[in-house]
C-alpha cells in the first residue's frame, strides 16, 4: 500500500504470521530512491577501479619489458636447478677468476673509422672508448658457470648460469654481450650489437641483453650458422654495467 502525504510518498508494508497480530512498516520512498542511487553509484566506482587496475597493470607490463623477462628468466632459472644432474653454477662466496691483468693493463687505440674488424684484431681494439675496463685483479661481482654448448643443425646454443656473488645485498644490472669467433668471422648476441664497418668499435654494449641479477639467471645465445661445428673457435662473453664499466670477461675454447 503507497499512501501520499505532506512530506511526499511512503510505502507501507503490512505483516502476517500465523495468528499474531499484523506488524505495519512505513518507509518513505525517499529513502528508497536514495538506497538506490547508493548501490549505483558503489557499481559504478567498482567498475571504474576495475578498469584503472587494469589499465594500469598492462600499462606497466608493457612499459617494463625488462622485468617481465627477468621474472621469465628467474623462474627458469629455477626449473633447471632443480633438473640439473651434476655440476653447479658457481658459488658466491667463491673466488672468482678476475680479468686478465695483461689484457687490461693497455687499451689499444680503436682503428680509424672505415677500418674493418675481424677476428684477428683482438677483442681488446674493438671495445668503445667510454668503457671503463676493470682494475688489474679485481673481483667482478657476478660469475658465469656451467656454461653448455649444443649445436642445433647449423647453429651454436650457447648457455651458462650467471650468478651474482653477493646474495641477499642488492643485485647487479647491466648488459650482456656474447662473441662467437670463428676463422676470420664474428659472431654475436644479441642481434644488432655488432656495430657497422664504418664505427670505431666493434659492438656497443648498450644494444646488449639487458640482465638483473640478484642471485642467479640463465643466460641462453644462439650464434650461427656454421658449415660445422669446427669452425667455432671460442666463445667470449662480455658483462657491462650501465656507466659501460666491463663488470666481466670470460673465453670458453672450443674447436682444435
Amino acid at each position: 500500500m503507497v499512501e501520499g502525504n505532506k512530506s511526499g510518498k511512503i510505502l507501507t508494508v503490512r505483516v502476517h504470521h500465523e495468528n499474531l497480530d499484523p506488524r505495519t512498516f512505513r518507509i518513505p520512498a525517499l529513502w528508497i530512491g536514495r538506497a538506490a542511487w547508493l548501490a549505483w553509484g558503489l557499481l559504478l566506482i567498482t567498475l571504474l577501479s576495475s578498469t584503472y587496475a587494469i589499465r594500469e597493470y598492462f600499462s606497466e607490463r608493457s612499459a617494463r619489458p625488462e622485468l617481465v623477462a627477468e621474472l621469465e628468466n628467474e623462474v627458469q632459472s629455477l626449473k633447471i636447478a632443480l633438473e640439473k644432474r651434476g655440476g653447479a653454477p658457481a658459488a658466491p662466496g667463491a673466488a672468482a677468476s678476475p680479468v686478465d691483468s695483461k689484457a687490461v693493463a693497455e687499451k689499444p687505440a680503436p682503428p680509424a673509422n672505415g677500418t674493418p674488424l675481424t677476428a684477428k684484431d683482438g677483442v681488446w681494439s674493438g671495445l668503445a672508448d667510454q668503457i671503463k675496463l676493470p682494475a688489474p685483479g679485481q673481483t667482478p661481482s657476478i660469475g658465469i658457470g656451467d656454461a653448455r654448448l649444443e649445436w642445433q643443425g647449423k647453429f651454436a646454443m650457447f648457455s651458462a648460469n650467471v650468478a651474482y656473488r653477493n646474495p641477499g645485498k642488492g643485485s647487479q644490472q647491466g648488459h650482456l654481450v656474447i662473441l662467437g669467433r670463428a676463422n676470420g668471422r664474428i659472431l654475436a648476441h644479441p642481434d644488432g650489437v655488432l656495430n657497422t664497418a664504418s664505427g670505431s668499435a666493434l659492438f656497443d654494449p648498450g644494444r646488449g641483453e639487458y640482465f638483473s641479477v640478484s642471485n642467479f639467471r640463465v643466460l641462453k645465445a644462439g650464434l650461427g650458422p656454421f658449415d660445422s661445428p669446427d669452425q667455432l673457435k671460442e666463445i667470449q662473453v662480455f658483462a657491462f654495467d650501465f656507466d659501460d664499466r666491463l663488470i666481466l670477461f670470460q673465453t670458453y675454447k672450443y674447436g682444435k
